[in-house]
């Protein structure tokens, strides 16, 4: 068997963490990729759990045996009930551990790491629109106006964009493919929160 090298990448996103907006959350997360099943579906991969990333900051990297099972079933349970999720397709735990204080309770001990492989048709996210989010400069605060979003909104990467995700539309009616993206993104938005609100989850 031939071997070969993957070049994982890290995808940045933007989003809330304990009500503070971070510029960045992919703390562990290596992209490897796209890949075609016999069906013609497609899945990206990620791998969480893999060690530091440019945007790791303080963190090491890397998840823990607990914390990976739970994710491994609660994911897998949502996919059975129907909703809307990433999927584990692998749970792999190594001999290297990493020290964690479970309760913080200043009593941290070694546990054991475990790195997950995480499958979804796309791994793009509010997060990813997020980051284009400007701040003023002199305040510090984030504006509601997204200057580089516009200009991909303007763009004519925007004709082929919304012409694979909208092909119901006229090619050259820009305004009505833009229209019924948005609404399908509205539509769908309400439907997972409401999924997720019927079966007591709440997004981290």
């Amino acid at each position: 068997m031939q071997a070969f090298t993957i070049q994982g990448v890290i995808m940045a996103y933007r989003g809330f963490c304990s009500l503070s907006l971070t510029h960045t959350h992919t703390l562990s997360l290596s992209y490897l990729g796209e890949v075609v099943g016999s069906g013609g579906q497609r899945w990206e991969l990620q791998l969480k759990g893999s060690g530091r990333t440019p945007y790791s900051r303080f963190a090491d990297g890397r998840k823990l045996l607990r914390s990976s099972i739970r994710e491994f079933l609660c994911s897998e349970a949502m996919h059975y009930l129907e909703i809307p999720t990433t999927r584990a397709g692998s749970c792999i735990t190594s001999d290297d551990t990493v020290t964690r204080d479970i309760l913080y309770s200043g009593n941290p001990i070694q546990e054991r790491c475990t790195v997950i492989t995480r499958i979804a048709p796309t791994f793009i996210r509010f997060g990813s629109f997020e980051i284009f989010k400007a701040r003023d400069r002199e305040t510090g605060v984030t504006q509601s106006y997204y200057p580089q979003v516009c200009i991909f909104l303007t763009s004519s990467f925007l004709s082929q964009f919304l012409s694979y995700i909208t092909p119901c539309a006229e090619p050259e009616d820009r305004r009505a493919r833009t229209a019924l993206f948005f609404r399908d993104l509205c539509v769908r938005t309400a439907h997972l929160v409401s999924a997720w609100q019927c079966v007591g989850f709440c997004h981290g």
